[in-house]
């Protein structure tokens, strides 16, 4: 009875042991690495074919060399080999202000300096002229065409010298007194300039110049007056009609007046 229950015992217990005892852990096999695939080359260029000599020449035309194949650049992106340009901007140099610069202070200064003997002068030369000479000359000049035309410049010579020059149209605003000083009795040459350009159409340009002769008489003054015009319609009329014209002209009025203070 005992060896049986023995040997019931030793059956029952070798399969729990079995069971229970730890499982071993199964190793992963490492999976094959993947082979480079690698690029196929690129088909060689097809031989030229050489041309057959010509019938009856005496030498055959010379063989081409065959082209070397081209072996391709192996790499990923760009083509092996090139290389990025880089743009570099340069910034401009700078300028630096130079020390040579005028001072427009300084210039004015020196300007009013030499107007102020300048007009000095003038007033001398006016006062011996007067203790020199007994007639006293005065010059007027008149633009009445200043509707259509403006009198861009204007001059006056008196014996070849420039009495008065301007060029700001000042002869279409008034009729002042453009030169006023002291002259020798007997001959003298006023010459009368304007150059004036159309309101309308500032393509139109005239230039009218006359010179007269007035006698200067001892211990009078000769008062001399000139009126400058440009009577046409060319300025307005050409861009309506394609005609026009010009009515230049200088009218000048000379007399003598006693001198104040004299009889």
């Amino acid at each position: 009875m005992r060896p049986r229950f023995l040997a019931f015992m030793i059956v029952a217990l070798v399969p729990a042991l079995v069971i229970a005892a730890p499982r071993k852990k199964r190793s992963k096999k490492p999976k094959p690495k993947p082979e480079p695939v690698e690029p196929a080359p690129a088909p060689e260029p097809a031989p030229t074919p050489t041309p057959e000599p010509a019938k009856g020449s005496g030498s055959a035309a010379p063989t081409p060399p065959s082209p070397t194949p081209q072996t391709p650049a192996v790499g990923s992106g760009s083509a092996a080999g090139s290389a990025e340009t880089k743009v570099t901007k340069e910034d401009p140099p700078e300028t630096k202000p130079s020390g040579n610069e005028p001072d427009v202070d300084t210039l004015r200064q020196e300007y009013l300096s030499l107007r102020d003997e300048l007009f000095k002068s003038r007033a001398r030369a006016n006062a011996v002229a007067s203790q020199l000479y007994s007639t006293r000359i005065q010059i007027k000049l008149t633009y009445t065409s200043g509707r259509f035309y403006n009198p861009a410049k204007s001059q006056i010579r008196l014996d070849g010298a420039s009495v008065y020059d301007n060029a700001s149209g000042a002869i279409a605003t008034d009729d002042g007194i453009r030169f006023e000083g002291f002259v020798a009795p007997g001959r003298h040459v006023i010459t009368f300039r304007v150059e004036a350009t159309g309101k309308d159409d500032d393509s139109f340009v005239s230039t009218t110049e006359n010179s007269i002769v007035v006698k200067a008489v001892a211990n009078k003054d000769l008062i001399v007056a000139a009126k400058a015009k440009d009577s046409g319609d060319i300025a307005y009329e050409w861009k309506r009609k394609e005609k026009g014209s010009y009515g230049l002209g200088i009218d000048v009025s000379v007399k003598t007046a006693a001198r104040e203070g004299k009889k």
